[in-house]
């Protein structure tokens, strides 16, 4: 399948007026999700990575590697030394990425939680939300940290709430957390869209912590374009390009 990317100008468009649209580029895709209509860019990243059949946060194989041990940093001589193990794990997994929160484990998510620790109002019961927990590894190792560090009331009364929109990377979330048992008592995760606002229910006027990490660039979102920035800004929308493989940039 041939998709094809087109520029709308027409985000400021009078209700009567015809929307203009250039072909710019095509490009190669094995999916389903964009119909016989043009879509947007939002809807195309969100399809591509949410769809429930292709999306890619929804394959059962795991798209975020986990590192069986913590990386030990003083073994390497230097920086070259460094990525040359990257290079070895990633060809061992065959994985698409390792997030920093899993190269630097436990570390990167003891620092989260020493920062927490420090600044929470511990009068009060700890609440955490992570959006887009991956693997479950920075929950796992935030818990151990309250676990060993804070007093044992904040441990013991906290809640940490993982909102994860993939099936796949729920149930792995449950089974890192669940490596402690002991968590698992504190720590639930809800399959669901974090940006669908009914998910969220009522409002709860206390405090809570809210955990993104590697989220903002897996957004949906726009694109639009313009030639010099003084020119009228346009949308980019996709749509399928069938029996053709080149095509020329011009009005439709």
């Amino acid at each position: 399948m041939v998709l094809r990317f087109g520029l709308r100008s027409c985000l400021q468009a009078a209700p009567n007026r015809q929307c203009g649209m250039q072909r710019i580029l095509l490009a190669f895709f094995s999916v389903s999700f964009v119909g016989d209509k043009p879509v947007l860019v939002r809807d195309f990243i969100r399809a591509a990575l949410y769809d429930p059949n292709q999306g890619y946060f929804s394959k059962l194989s795991g798209p975020v590697g986990v590192l069986e041990k913590s990386v030990r940093f003083n073994h390497f001589k230097d920086r070259h030394a460094y990525l040359q193990y990257l290079d070895k794990i990633y060809k061992q997994q065959d994985i698409a990425w390792f997030t920093p929160v899993e190269l630097f484990k436990p570390w990167y998510a003891h620092a989260i939680a020493e920062a927490i620790l420090r600044t929470t109002n511990l009068s009060m019961p700890l609440k955490i939300y992570e959006i887009g927990g991956g693997s479950g590894t920075c929950a796992k190792c935030v818990m151990d940290y309250m676990m060993l560090n804070a007093p044992e009331r904040v441990y013991n009364n906290m809640s940490y709430i993982s909102v994860e929109i993939s099936p796949s990377l729920a149930n792995k979330q449950l089974e890192t957390v669940g490596e402690v048992p002991r968590h698992l008592d504190r720590y639930k995760v809800e399959h669901r869209d974090a940006l669908d606002r009914s998910g969220w229910r009522h409002v709860d006027s206390h405090p809570c912590w809210v955990i993104m990490l590697e989220v903002l660039d897996n957004l949906p979102h726009d694109l639009v374009f313009s030639p010099d920035q003084v020119s009228a800004w346009m949308e980019v929308w996709i749509e399928k390009e069938q029996g053709r493989k080149f095509t020329s940039i011009g009005d439709l």
